[in-house]
């Protein structure tokens, strides 16, 4: 069941839900009482689940919608002042890169229709690809190295391997046709992945019993094993080979 997160909406937002749930007088309560009548509202829904339904809840966690939608559906809710619906589609061809984690960036794009028209009439078939940069220099000026994904043309996101952190990313977009010649559609702008501080430091860790507990106490499961992180095997290895040396 998909809940809106009431502590979140504004007070028009609220008087407005309320008015869509039929609750009497709800125009002249204060915010307290209405933030409690809908969590009261929605809690019962959810508490009215049928056998059948409670199989597949795997988690009592509540869902928080991320839009104004009506509750249990995936329905636009309507004319809520100052609210207004996304496009499907914005009639201009982009492409942007934002970073998830120093290993893992996100990538997201959209090709106006005027360009996939001019595209269909001026070649017989073609494909998509994301060409990903890696730059020498934080402001991707420079030298890159460089590697590419094909896509569908359905595609519009992609996540993104960053092979080594610190480095400066970006991303283009690219259609090549089967006689092999190619395009680029957009650009990115440059994204610098975090670099680690006990990469440069192990030394550091291997001189300060209190600062490696405190760094790998929160990296370890309860039974002991360590996280399957690339970063912390990466300090893990520079570790034992400044303790070799």
């Amino acid at each position: 069941m998909i809940t809106p997160n009431i502590e979140a909406l504004s007070m028009t937002e609220l008087q407005y839900i309320a008015r869509k749930q039929g609750i009497e007088d709800s125009d002249s309560m204060d915010r307290e009482d209405l933030v409690e009548v809908l969590e009261d509202l929605y809690e019962d829904s959810d508490n009215r689940l049928s056998v059948d339904e409670s199989q597949y809840a795997s988690s009592n966690q509540q869902r928080f919608m991320n839009s104004l939608v009506e509750h249990g559906s995936e329905e636009w809710i309507g004319d809520l002042p100052g609210v207004v619906k996304l496009p499907e589609a914005y009639a201009e061809t982009t492409i942007h890169l934002m970073l998830k984690d120093p290993y893992w960036a996100h990538t997201y794009w959209s090709v106006c229709s005027t360009e996939l028209a001019k595209l269909e009439h001026s070649v017989d078939s073609y494909e998509f690809f994301i060409r990903v940069y890696m730059h020498e220099s934080t402001d991707g000026a420079g030298d890159s190295d460089s590697y590419d994904i094909y896509v569908q043309k359905t595609d519009s996101n992609w996540n993104v391997n960053l092979p080594v952190p610190g480095r400066a990313y970006s991303v283009s977009l690219h259609y090549v046709c089967e006689s092999g010649k190619e395009g680029m559609l957009c650009e990115s702008r440059t994204v610098t992945s975090p670099s680690c501080y006990w990469l440069d430091h192990v030394s550091e860790l291997n001189r300060d019993q209190a600062c490696f507990n405190l760094l790998f106490s929160s990296l370890v499961t309860k039974g002991g094993a360590l996280l399957d992180n690339p970063l912390v095997q990466q300090i893990v290895v520079g570790l034992e080979e400044e303790r070799r040396n």
